[in-house]
């Protein structure tokens, strides 16, 4: 789901046109599937020095500090990519999760919930 629903945004457009930060953030996603996540981390405030509403950048550096088990700051992060995209039903979803895992099950629930509508595409 990461190049489809939720990731077609004008940020995505406006990271087209800077390919240093595309270059950056494939870069990024890389370390972190070698579980390289404090390498990834610095590439992703890279990005976001040069785009900070790069809601791919954002979603992603959510998911690095995720699995680093910072949940609160990984939350902070897919709010902020919820603020640059709110039609993204990943960044919901994973915001739901995280919170899930510091026993905030009533907002977890919404926002696990948002996303499927979302990815639903239900009103």
């Amino acid at each position: 789901m990461a190049e489809g629903r939720g990731f077609v945004t004008d940020t995505r457009i406006i990271s087209l046109l800077n390919p240093h930060a595309e270059i950056l953030l494939h870069q990024a996603n890389e370390l972190k599937t070698h579980d390289e996540y404090e390498k990834a981390i610095e590439l992703y405030n890279q990005i976001l020095a040069i785009e900070p509403k790069n809601a791919r950048a954002l979603h992603s550096k959510g998911n690095t500090l995720d699995m680093m088990g910072c949940y609160k700051e990984a939350i902070s992060c897919y709010n902020s990519a919820i603020e640059c995209d709110p039609h993204n039903a990943e960044s919901w979803y994973n915001k739901g999760m995280s919170l899930q895992k510091i026993g905030e099950m009533d907002e977890s629930f919404s926002c696990i919930q948002q996303g499927l509508y979302i990815y639903l595409g239900v009103e």
